[in-house]
Parts: structure tokens; sequence; C-alpha cells
């Protein structure tokens, strides 16, 4: 509950420090609108000259742009504004000494201690394709499709800040290492289905560097139903992804000496 409760006042004082610019809201709405439509237009010129692509439809694919724009927001909001600087400001600039006095766990502090509210914008157009998407099937998903989705949903959340952790605890052993632009290009893969990817990449995508697991599965479990083939893995690798994360944080934090020493 104390976490709670300081992730709350967190996005509270983002959103508070946000609105003070509000001109920016009506540029970020019109970014995120001209992205999305970007990604659309993608997909409808694909489908301008098939009916399928690897076995998916074109409703099936708007559910797809969907979803991914729906974890995309969630990244953008909450995860990125704290590990994105992580390596520079955190590790080189010292800014994690504060967070070590702090009375509050470290790693909550450096990974979900800021926000930028003004990224939600894309998860309601993501929910907005979604439903034009899921009503282009002809049919609605069941509740129990709902529900496994929220699940993988939450799991592929879990997933993506523990990449995050991960790729950041990098920087007690290489301070100098950046990998933002690496990661951020790998994440635009999630954006398509793994099905089109040849094997040794969807290899890759599905179980080394799990992208997989950010839209292309949340999406075949709202639209094919729940299937514990693929709920059950996508919550233990879940799991896995936040210990590991967990533990490598722990083994960075006792290499660090502080930005002085």
């Amino acid at each position: 509950m104390k976490l709670l409760r300081l992730f709350a006042a967190g996005f509270s004082r983002s959103a508070q420090a946000t609105l003070t610019f509000r001109i920016n809201l009506l540029f970020d709405i019109v970014q995120s609108v001209i992205g999305l439509l970007a990604s659309l237009a993608t997909v409808f010129v694909v489908y301008a000259r098939t009916d399928s692509l690897a076995g998916w439809t074109e409703a099936e694919a708007y559910v797809l742009i969907g979803t991914f724009q729906l974890l995309s927001s969630l990244k953008s909001t909450f995860i990125d504004p704290n590990l994105s600087w992580f390596p520079e400001n955190g590790i080189r600039q010292g800014k994690l000494d504060a967070y070590l006095l702090q009375p509050a766990p470290t790693l909550f502090l450096a990974s979900l201690a800021r926000s930028t509210p003004l990224a939600l914008i894309r998860f309601v157009l993501g929910t907005v394709v979604i439903v034009l998407g899921v009503s282009g099937q002809g049919r609605l998903p069941t509740p129990g499709a709902i529900l496994a989705w929220i699940v993988t949903l939450a799991a592929a959340l879990a997933v993506t800040w523990a990449m995050g952790v991960l790729l950041a605890c990098l920087a007690f052993w290489a301070p100098r290492l950046q990998l933002d632009v690496f990661y951020g290009s790998a994440w635009e893969l999630g954006r398509y289905p793994t099905d089109i990817y040849r094997r040794p990449l969807r290899f890759v995508l599905t179980y080394v560097f799990p992208l997989a697991l950010i839209a292309t599965v949340p999406t075949t479990t709202l639209l094919g139903g729940p299937r514990l083939v693929l709920l059950v893995p996508c919550v233990i690798g879940a799991a896995i992804a936040c210990c590991l994360a967990v533990g490598c944080w722990r083994l960075g934090l006792r290499r660090y000496t502080g930005a002085t020493s």
C-alpha cells in the first residue's frame, strides 16, 4: 500500500507539472494521432493487395496495432521517463545517490517514480482501434477472452518493465553503455505479428527478447479465447523476468560505489 500511495503521488505530481504547459496537450494529441494513422495506413496498404498476412486478417491486424499502442502508451508513461535516463543521470551524474538516501525501495524510485501522463493519449487511441478491429470481426470476444487478454497485457507490461530494468542495470558494469536506441528499435518489431518473421528471428522475439508477448500473444488471446498453453507460460515468464530484474538490480547496487568515488 505504501508503494501504491507513492506511485499515486508521483503520478499526481507529474500530471500537475504537465498541465502547467497546456499547449503541449494539443501537440501531443496531434502527434499521437499522426503516429497511429501512419501505422493504420501501413496495414491498409498491405491488405489492399492481400486478404491475409501470415494468417492474420485485416481486422485482426487492427486489433494487434491497437494492443501495441496500449502497451507503448504505458511504457512511455511509466517506464521510459525513469529508465531511459538512468545510465546518464543515475550512474554518471550520481542521481542514484539521492535515491539511496530515501526511505523507499531504490528500484521503485529509479524505475517508477516519475511519469508522463500525456502519453496516455495513445492508450485511448489504441482502445478505439481495438474496438473498431473487434467490430470488423463480426463477433464479440467472450468475457473469458477479455479477462485472459487483461492478464496477458499485465504480463507483457511486467516483462517490459523487467527488460528496461535489466538494460539499465548494465550501466553498473558499463556506465557509458547506452542501449536506448537498440531497445527502441527492437520494440518497434512488436507492432507486427511475429508470424511474419523467419524462424530464427521469431525464436529470438519469443524466447530471448520476448517481444511476441507485447502485442501478438494478447491479441491472439482476445480473438481466439483463453488458452492455458499461452496464459501459464506468460504469467510464469513475467514472474521470472521480474525476479531476474530485481536480482540484477541488487547485484548492481553492491557494485555501485557512488558518483564521487
